[in-house]
């Protein structure tokens, strides 16, 4: 997928979403942050203003993220996103203080596995005792998310799903989707898929596709998701996300109060 700026990119945006923009949904690390980076949690100030932005002109930003639902739900209420957010890669859903478990199984054997095996390797994430479906772990070894396959697929957990996100190691279980907890979240906002775009930095964030929405990449994404994406934005990570939200009013697909 090529990328587009200016005109471009409204234009663009026009052609994919003809009946305006009800909500948006954007990834947190890589995404709304100031680059891409392992260990760069620094959150982008523009793309926060773009979100305000958003919401102050009735279009709902939710969140779909690998992180826990607690940490979605306070950094949500701080930046002013009203949801219904995605935590836990599609397995939780967060709105007003409910949450509903979309997935129905959970990870967690395996995650104790690994510890006890691959200890020395991986990091569990600071979020795990959080955490009731997918869990993280941060490794800088190599070839360590095929090291953890061969593991469970040894221990018969070959249906726990391992992927990284550029930040972390997930074990996810099978039923584990990003699209399917952001249509579940949809249907809980009461929105249609059809005026709704997503944004992502990694092959991860290509499954918010199944959901039907419009899918934008980052000007930084991995190559999977900028192949599999309807559109890839300029610039670089919380960037990218200003330049899709001026293009979104540019295009006339909101329209700004006064």
């Amino acid at each position: 997928m090529l990328g587009l700026t200016g005109m471009g990119l409204a234009e663009r945006l026009r052609e994919l979403l003809p009946n305006g923009v009800c909500g948006v949904a954007l990834d947190i690390d890589g995404t709304l942050t100031e680059e891409r980076r392992i260990g760069s949690f620094r959150v982008s100030l523009g793309a926060i203003r773009a979100i305000r932005r958003l919401e102050d002109n009735g279009v709902r930003v939710m969140l779909v993220t690998g992180n826990s639902a607690y940490v979605v739900a306070g950094f949500a209420r701080y930046i002013g996103a009203s949801g219904p957010h995605v935590a836990e890669n599609g397995c939780i859903v967060y709105q007003s203080g409910s949450i509903w478990s979309v997935c129905r199984l959970s990870a967690r054997p395996a995650a104790r596995l690994v510890e006890e095996e691959l200890g020395g390797l991986v990091t569990p994430s600071w979020q795990n005792p959080c955490r009731r479906h997918d869990y993280a772990f941060i490794s800088h070894e190599p070839g360590i998310v095929e090291r953890v396959k061969v593991l469970l697929t040894k221990r018969g957990l070959d249906w726990v799903k391992v992927s990284h996100s550029g930040y972390a190691i997930h074990l996810r279980p099978r039923d584990a989707s990003k699209g399917r907890g952001l249509l579940h979240a949809l249907r809980l906002a009461g929105l249609s898929p059809g005026c709704v775009v997503a944004v992502g930095d990694s092959g991860m964030d290509s499954e918010m596709l199944e959901a039907g929405v419009v899918l934008a990449a980052v000007g930084n994404a991995e190559e999977e998701l900028r192949k599999r994406a309807h559109l890839v934005l300029p610039g670089r990570s919380g960037e990218s996300v200003e330049s899709l939200v001026d293009a979104v009013f540019e295009a006339g697909l909101v329209k700004e109060k006064n």
